[in-house]
């Protein structure tokens, strides 16, 4: 099994608190089309024989593409690798730039899961972070995707937003419910280095929220969903029975993927990968066929600490076996003495023969992982 995710660098305007590579600029987009279909040329035996099951289309905004564009994508894929028939497509979009009739294209070219960037269903809120949608259509829009045949669609939330009380977001949280849809991803606000936010936040101009009131809306979440059928299966992510996101669950089940464009990261289990964070660069060095990625090979003690990060975000967690059958002594005698610890602060607990973060432990994850990384 692999993965393809593909960076669609554009976005009309910077969201406040982004810190995802994009370019404001939307003029381009032909010639990095045309890169990103010489790397997959370039990069064919990257994933060697795996069927790949999982296509993700992210950015940036992918909704500022022509159908044309992703449907040579997608026919680029399907002519170098070997493609499951009932392969999941991904694609985000802004609801802004969602019609009927795009929304038809998109079906229709092979799309099959929507990840649509709603973040909130109050106006002011939409404002407050920057982004270029209001809430007038977003009932309208994701009714008029499910007429068109999309029975997958993922709705992002934001919530720990300071200067909006809990209720607001609530509300939001109800209106996502009365779209009847499968999957929700609810994210905490970070305040990330290089947004407006953190230059508010630096000069004053900005306070994150209150500690207390976020672990309230966070627990909120998790009871209102799982109230609603809504699986948390990992910190961020709740779904729907069946309808986990399989192309992120891939990146914490330690699957191959290869990631296209500036700024994508790829990984095989030996190596980690990541492209120039410069769309001209990127073009450019695939132009005149100069390397356009950084390596890093990954010795037992990255693998380890890779193992901690992406199995104690989900609800599988991890298992002391496996560590101690991959891992050599010194590892497991950390591991094992700072396990002990975690669980006499009920910090994590055990579901059959993994380990889990309790609820508790999801608030301060990384305090958690942090104790556990072998350095």
């Amino acid at each position: 099994m692999a993965g393809i995710y593909f960076h669609i660098p554009f976005c009309l305007k910077k969201c406040h608190y982004c810190d995802f590579y994009s370019r404001s600029d939307p003029n381009g987009i032909d010639e990095i089309i045309q890169a990103e279909i010489q790397e997959l040329i370039l990069r064919k035996e990257y994933i060697g024989d795996e069927i790949v099951e999982t296509i993700y289309f992210g950015g940036g905004t992918p909704s500022l593409l022509d159908v044309k564009h992703i449907t040579l994508l997608l026919n680029c894929v399907k002519n170098i690798f070997d493609v499951s028939t009932d392969c999941e497509i991904t694609f985000e979009a802004n609801p802004d730039d969602l019609s009927e009739v795009y929304l038809a294209d998109l079906y229709n070219c092979g799309i099959n899961r929507l990840s649509i960037g709603i973040q909130s269903f109050n106006d002011d809120v939409l404002k407050f972070l920057g982004r270029r949608h209001d809430s007038k259509k977003l009932n309208y829009i994701i009714d008029i995707g499910k007429g068109i045949g999309f029975d997958n669609i993922s709705i992002d939330l934001i919530f720990g937003i300071p200067g909006f009380d809990t209720s607001v977001y609530l509300a939001s949280l109800k209106s996502a419910i009365q779209l009847n849809i499968q999957h929700i991803s609810a994210y905490s606000l970070t305040i990330a280095e290089g947004t407006l936010f953190y230059k508010r936040f630096k000069n004053n101009k900005l306070s994150e929220i209150n500690e207390d009131i976020l672990v309230d809306q966070f627990n909120q979440t998790i009871d209102f969903l799982a109230l609603n059928g809504f699986n948390h299966y990992e910190i961020s992510n709740y779904a729907k029975d069946g309808f986990k996101s399989l192309h992120n669950s891939s990146y914490w089940d330690d699957v191959t993927y290869l990631g296209i464009g500036p700024s994508a990261h790829s990984y095989n289990q030996l190596s980690r990968q990541w492209n120039v964070s410069n769309s001209k660069q990127y073009c450019a060095k695939i132009k005149e066929s100069k390397s356009f990625f950084e390596v890093e090979y990954l010795t037992p003690k990255d693998k380890f600490n890779e193992y901690l990060i992406i199995g104690l975000r989900t609800s599988n967690g991890i298992s002391k076996k496996f560590v101690f059958d991959n891992f050599d002594d010194k590892i497991w005698l950390h591991f094992s003495r700072e396990l002990d610890k975690l669980f006499e602060q009920k910090l994590v607990c055990l579901v059959g023969e993994n380990i889990v973060l309790t609820r508790k432990g999801i608030l301060i994850s990384d305090f958690i992982l942090r104790n556990l990384y072998f350095v």
